[in-house]
């Protein structure tokens, strides 16, 4: 662990393709044809060194992104640009925007003969090198500064599985149904924040983490940064075009800001207001990063900083015989037998290796286990812990809990995104429907409960002696 003064830097960039790309996030092709708002990303480069020259530090990236399936070609880019940055300390976390470029090839068509398309491949290599510019830059234009922490809430993500009086569930499900019983999982409206200034006490800029994804505008064919875009114009409205903002989004795979209830009444209030779904949620997250500043804690310029990066070894949801047979026979039926199957065999998922259980099933036996990628992060009273799992809130809440930190900041799709999918609860596996069934999940709740308590106990091991009061 490093003790001792913060040296502090920022930096930004725009990541919007300058052309036309598929759009990542459904299950249908779309290939953007103009820009809602630009996509950003944004780096936070934090660094101590204790008196006996011991030092550690860490690389926030957070980008308007699906998910940081670029992160291999980040690493390699990064190569030999950074003195005495280790690229292992880069933690990079995507916003989940649904309005932004594909990255691989293979999920869907790619169109042909224009000129003006760039292909996943291509955007990528072009992406990792824009990164890498912006980490750079951030990195080396560190200064002595300091941080204190804010805490709110805001209503932003809200439950998106309906549940039935039949045991069954649905992402979206209709709630003027007569069997409707309720949602699932609770919300969580929990606003951590992280503020850094510089020298003289001067706003630089801001790390916001909460628990939604940032998909407003998830089914457009144009480029959009969603609410992240209106929140960031009104921090510069409020605090200056200096002040950065790193989104982080914390464990929400079973949230959204698509409402389920309080439709009419949010729609009658918007109309009021005069704003859409992306100028109210901004409102709200103003509204708590207001509050956060207000009452933040002290400013301190010398913190405690030690940053891990752990690899946790998760058992794998085993893919049945049954579904191994099913997904064969699916494969040549006709769109109307298909539509005679379960949810999850109406279709052929195209969504890499973990919707495809035929592939799965005749691999498993070799690879039961699925490693992920966790940077275990405490910076003074605070720490970070990341995932690459869409991950279900009750999972989140779990960890909070039983931190022993004094304020936990948790990041899902993070460090492996790409390769994370969602991870359910049990009551959501009995449940059913997208992102609760074979094809939307690596891994299930027994590996949900070991990495909740190997992340807690990587917590614990830095904050051993503290004991923080709690409120009752």
């Amino acid at each position: 662990m490093a003790h001792g003064p913060l040296m502090i830097g920022w930096s930004r960039g725009e990541i919007t393709p300058k052309g036309k790309t598929l759009l990542q996030g459904q299950f249908y092709t779309r290939i953007a044809d103009g820009t809602v708002s630009p996509l950003t990303a944004t780096a936070l480069a934090i660094e101590v060194t204790g008196r006996e020259g011991e030092t550690d530090h860490a690389i926030f990236l957070s980008c308007d992104l699906c998910n940081d399936g670029f992160k291999t070609e980040l690493m390699r880019k990064l190569e030999g640009r950074c003195p005495g940055l280790d690229a292992d300390k880069v933690t990079v976390n995507a916003t989940h925007t649904h309005t932004g470029p594909c990255l691989r090839v293979g999920g869907y068509e790619e169109p042909r003969g224009d000129p003006d398309y760039i292909s996943p491949d291509e955007y990528r290599e072009w992406l990792a090198v824009r990164l890498a510019e912006i980490v750079e830059t951030a990195w080396n234009t560190r200064q002595p500064g300091q941080i204190c922490r804010g805490f709110s809430y805001a209503v932003v993500g809200r439950s998106r599985r309906a549940v039935y009086s039949d045991g069954t569930a649905q992402m979206y499900g209709r709630t003027d149904r007569e069997d409707f019983l309720g949602f699932e999982s609770c919300d969580d409206h929990a606003v951590n924040m992280l503020f850094t200034r510089d020298g003289d006490g001067e706003l630089t800029g801001m790390l916001v983490n909460l628990a939604c994804t940032a998909q407003c505008d998830e089914s457009l064919s144009m480029y959009s940064a969603d609410f992240w875009h209106d929140v960031r114009q009104a921090v510069e409205e409020r605090y200056g075009p200096l002040v950065q903002i790193l989104p982080q989004c914390a464990p929400s795979g079973d949230m959204s800001p698509h409402l389920l209830a309080d439709q009419k009444e949010e729609r009658e209030l918007r109309n009021r207001l005069g704003v859409d779904d992306k100028g109210i949620i901004a409102r709200r997250i103003m509204t708590a990063i207001n509050e956060g500043i207000e009452t933040a804690s002290a400013n301190q310029g010398s913190v405690d900083l030690v940053h891990e990066v752990k690899s946790f070894s998760l058992p794998r949801i085993m893919v049945t015989t049954g579904q191994y047979e099913r997904e064969r026979m699916i494969r040549p039926m006709s769109d109307e037998e298909r539509k005679k199957q379960p949810f999850e065999f109406q279709r052929v998922w195209g969504f890499g290796l973990v919707s495809d259980p035929v592939a799965r099933y005749e691999q498993q036996e070799e690879n039961p286990l699925h490693e992920v990628e966790s940077h275990i992060i405490r910076l003074g009273d605070a720490v970070f812990a990341t995932n690459p799992f869409e991950l279900f809130v009750e999972y989140g809440t779990r960890i909070r809990c039983r931190s022993r930190a004094l304020q936990t900041f948790l990041v899902e799709l993070a460090d492996g995104s790409a390769n994370g999918a969602y991870l359910p609860t049990q009551r959501a596996l009995n449940g059913g429907h997208y992102s609760a069934v074979i094809k939307s999940n690596w891994v299930g709740p027994e590996g949900g409960k070991v990495l909740v308590d190997e992340t807690v106990r990587a917590i614990d091991r830095l904050f051993e002696g503290e004991d923080y009061p709690r409120t009752r």
